[in-house]
């Protein structure tokens, strides 16, 4: 975010602007109307600095662990600064109860973005993964589409050449 400001006389004229060329194009537009002086600075709003903050510290290719070549190793060493932040908080409230409650929490917030990530980056390398490959079949068959189906405890085998479903 951008602050460009005017200063006339008897006024000041103030307005933030997210894009650098727009705002550098309102200073041009408030220099043209003989100001005693314009400012044009930078301002780092809350929102953008909550976002640079959470990055310096979570993106592996942002904060300084990017040095280490391993992401496993990288991986492993956030791990443990959490851990260490967990217990430096139990202790900073006096509880050892904080402590479990603030493991356990991060036990889970840990889990869930690993296997979000490893999902993703199963979606990315092999996508065929999630794609349910059975002999003669395409991969998408669901449990409606199924080539058997059973009734009173007895299976009962369908068309082998028969698709399946409404929609043929």
């Amino acid at each position: 975010m951008y602050k460009v400001t005017g200063y006339w006389r008897d006024k000041k004229i103030v307005q933030y602007i997210y894009d650098r060329y727009d705002a550098i194009d309102y200073k041009d537009i408030v220099d043209a109307n003989y100001p005693m002086k314009v400012t044009f600075e930078k301002v780092i709003d809350m929102r953008e600095f909550i976002y640079d903050a959470w990055n310096g510290i979570m993106d592996n290719e942002k904060n300084p662990l990017k040095h280490i070549p391993d992401t496993n190793t990288r991986h492993m060493v956030l791990q443990v600064l959490a851990w260490m932040w967990c217990i430096t908080f139990s202790m900073f409230f006096g509880s050892m109860w904080m402590f479990g409650i603030t493991a356990i929490a991060h036990i889970f917030i840990l889990a869930a973005i690993a296997i979000t990530v490893a999902t993703f980056e199963v979606a990315k390398r092999k996508p065929s993964f999630f794609l349910r490959m059975e002999k003669g079949t395409n991969g998408y068959h669901t449990p409606s589409r199924t080539r058997h189906m059973w009734y009173n405890g007895k299976r009962i085998e369908l068309d082998k050449n028969d698709v399946g479903g409404e929609h043929e």
